[in-house]
């Protein structure tokens, strides 16, 4: 199971950890199982590979493809990435993540045979050897999962976890008299081994841009988090030095590296202007941190300002790099959907940032979800939502989904797109959601380097802006087709993260 979730996360900088990423890493780890059963089955019927030295052959072959995980994991997906999107994933994942599970599902059968004394003793064995396996499994997913992972990252436990099991296999070979010779030779091999994937995962850093500098990498819970600058040029020709957030290879956020609360994004900048203008401010929820820039923003209307992050590691690069000011006391490091159901506070501004490159968080984009919003925020409250990066309105069918949601969560619905006040056919879709009728018509727009200046109004758009004759689904927890509505959309993301 940890070498499964280990599968996931080191697929995510490539593939991105969508539903579909998970659906194919569920299906190579069942498959993988189920060749092993049956081979293991099958070696139990040959002399050779039904001995104890056999079995823990096997345990130290997959003890070194864990500890190979990462390095194979990321060199294999480098080459794949070029093809299609699913042919891509499942290639890469039968060729990194196969085999070490494969082998592990060998061993079950296996070691059944060396236990099995007695016909009648065999239900109970195989009972013994599954629910050892199947408790150990649960025992290092939970360590691993809400631990290991969230505070050490992947590719390090990973290598640690190869690393002991392989070693624990040669002990166990050593200790079943193997020839001391060959005992030696497979030690020198193993320690060599074990020093290549250290220095893999010392030398490692991810794929970054034609003039772009990565300064800090890390991985956690989102999996890749990057700090990166980028040489930038403004529309007037001048050249300045960018900074950027990326999680799993994609930007989340962006700013003037000497200026790093001034946002280099399009809704960063919109959503400032439009909550300086709203009729109630005093108070406000930020579920989606990114960089801190809109958190950095409101606290210049004098804001009182939760947020709500399930990555630490994003609120301490936000502070360590975007300047946004330290606020543990109002900071919450949870899942977003958890918080909403578990707060009583009420609320003039919530802005639900989770729309952003394939990491959305469906859990918050329900019906279930917009009722218990609609009751958190004050009368006069505004809920904003983005949803960017689109390429074409007309084939969006998420968009129209989500005001379809929205309204019958009860509220008013206006949209905008920040990036082009002009053009429909592609940017990003600000949701701007409240309970009663925005006064759209004393809202303006100041202008700067990414914004035109005028109303807000010249920015906004219409479901006719969108094909309406395609199915529009309600969004629910029972029936939530976030991602299928999105598939486009994550493939178009993971194109412009490689290009």
């Amino acid at each position: 199971m940890v070498t499964e979730l280990a599968g996931a996360r080191i697929l995510a900088p490539f593939f991105g950890s969508s539903l579909y990423s998970w659906a194919s890493t569920l299906s190579i780890t069942l498959l993988a199982l189920m060749c092993g059963y049956y081979f293991g089955g099958y070696a139990t019927t040959k002399e050779k590979l039904s001995s104890k030295k056999a079995i823990f052959l096997v345990f130290l072959l997959s003890g070194l493809l864990v500890l190979f995980l990462p390095s194979l994991g990321r060199a294999v997906m480098g080459e794949a990435i070029q093809l299609s999107f699913f042919t891509g994933i499942i290639i890469s994942q039968l060729i990194f993540l196969f085999p070490p599970i494969f082998l592990m599902g060998m061993m079950s059968p296996m070691i059944i045979y060396q236990i099995n004394k007695s016909p009648k003793q065999a239900g109970k064995s195989a009972g013994n050897i599954y629910a050892i396996s199947t408790f150990g499994g649960i025992l290092f997913t939970l360590v691993f999962g809400f631990v290991i992972i969230p505070n050490y990252g992947i590719s390090l436990p990973v290598i640690i976890l190869g690393s002991l099991v392989a070693f624990l296999s040669l002990l166990f070979l050593l200790n079943d008299k193997i020839i001391k010779p060959v005992g030696i030779i497979l030690s020198i091999i193993l320690l060599s081994q074990v020093w290549n994937a250290f220095q893999n995962y010392q030398n490692y850093s991810p794929s970054t841009q034609i003039n772009e500098r990565l300064i800090e990498y890390s991985e956690g819970i989102l999996g890749e988090l990057a700090i990166t600058e980028q040489k930038m040029k403004s529309p007037e020709g001048n050249f300045f030095k960018g900074l950027m957030l990326k999680v799993n290879g994609v930007m989340q956020s962006q700013a003037a590296s000497r200026y790093p609360k001034a946002s280099l994004v399009y809704y960063v900048n919109f959503i400032r202007n439009l909550v300086g203008q709203l009729p109630q401010k005093k108070t406000a929820l930020i579920i989606g941190l990114g960089a801190g820039n809109v958190y950095s923003d409101m606290k210049l209307y004098g804001i009182d300002v939760e947020t709500v992050e399930i990555d630490q590691r994003i609120y301490d690069y936000g502070v360590k790099y975007f300047d946004m000011e330290p606020h543990p006391e109002k900071s919450h490091i949870t899942d977003g959907r958890y918080f909403i159901n578990t707060t009583n506070k009420k609320y003039d501004i919530i802005l639900l940032d989770v729309i952003v490159g394939e990491n959305v968080a469906e859990q918050l984009i329900s019906l279930e979800s917009f009722e218990r919003l609609y009751n958190l925020l004050s009368e006069k409250g505004t809920l904003i939502m983005e949803h960017g990066g689109i390429n074409d309105f007309s084939k969006n069918r998420f968009a129209p989904s989500v005001h379809k949601t929205l309204s019958e969560a009860g509220f008013t619905i206006s949209m905008f797109n920040p990036v082009h006040s002009n053009k429909y056919n592609y940017g990003d879709v600000t949701f701007v959601a409240t309970k009663r009728e925005l006064d759209k018509n004393n809202i303006f727009v100041a202008g700067d380097m990414l914004l035109s200046e005028g109303p807000i109004t010249d920015y906004e758009i219409f479901l006719s802006d969108f094909d309406t004759s395609l199915e529009t689904p309600l969004l629910t927890d029972d029936k939530n087709k976030t991602d299928l509505l999105l598939k486009s959309h994550y493939m178009n993301t993971r194109e412009k993260s490689r290009n």
